[in-house]
């Protein structure tokens, strides 16, 4: 049974591989993004005024994202000009929330470049922007047996846990691109949604394929161009010091 469904993906990609030579388009996700604000809760305990006040905050947000590809690179970003702007008070939430955790990094792009075997990060990690470079490498996806509609798609799952949390993905082989939102892909099929944990992270709200504008492929340029390992050496080290400041003064600023 294995070895059938392993021959099976194996045809199934060969046969998504020939049809997807020229295929090219845009595809635009809304990305959700969910808050909690765990750090400030676990700093002020019960406090009344900090606890009416997290209480008061959207729990999430979303943005639009896009996702541009032909057959010799991809780009997946953010539409900034059609995403919400952030709501002041979450925005001072989530910079106290920032405060209390060890610094993380923010990925702003992700560049493909297939004839290089190439991934691009452009990634913000403390005010300062890197270009992260690495091969592309496979996310070890598990596919499963369930199907759903996203969009008039339909689409297969797969999952990986990733980061220690359950990552599924909703893949279609009617549009064969091995693409999906940020970092995710390495399927049979377009991923047209993502969920992580249970809860939405990505979906599709429009698919457009045809060549998009040779500027919304243009690969990242600004940034401090790193390795893998030499972006996880610089986090490592901002670890250590932002452990060894912790215990200055906390600023509330709902105060």
């Amino acid at each position: 049974m294995k070895k059938a469904l392993i021959l099976s993906i194996l045809v199934l990609w060969t046969l998504l591989a020939v049809k997807a030579q020229d295929l090219a388009g845009t595809i635009t996700y809304q990305q959700v993004i969910r808050y909690n604000f765990e750090n400030i809760k676990e700093a002020h305990g019960d406090d009344q005024r900090t606890s009416s006040w997290i209480a008061s905050l959207p729990e999430e947000t979303s943005a639009v994202q896009l996702l541009s590809f032909n057959s010799e690179k991809a780009l997946f970003e953010e539409e900034a000009s059609k995403s919400v702007a952030t709501d002041p008070g979450l925005q001072r939430a989530i910079m106290y929330e920032g405060m209390l955790s060890p610094p993380r990094p923010v990925v702003q792009k992700v560049y493909y470049d297939f004839n290089k075997d190439q991934k691009l990060e452009q990634v913000e990690y403390l005010t300062r922007l890197f270009l992260v470079n690495s091969e592309i490498e496979a996310v070890p996806w598990k596919l499963g047996s369930e199907k759903k509609k996203v969009l008039e798609y339909t689409c297969m799952n797969a999952t990986a846990i990733l980061d220690d949390q359950e990552i599924v993905a909703w893949f279609s082989p009617e549009i064969p691109v091995s693409l999906g939102p940020s970092i995710f892909g390495g399927l049979p099929g377009l991923i047209l949604a993502v969920e992580r944990n249970g809860e939405t992270a990505y979906v599709a709200t429009s698919v457009y394929l045809a060549p998009p504008a040779e500027e919304a492929l243009a690969k990242p340029d600004k940034g401090s161009e790193v390795s893998v390992q030499e972006f996880a050496a610089i986090q490592e080290e901002k670890e250590k010091e932002w452990e060894e400041n912790s215990n200055s003064d906390d600023l509330n600023p709902h105060r």
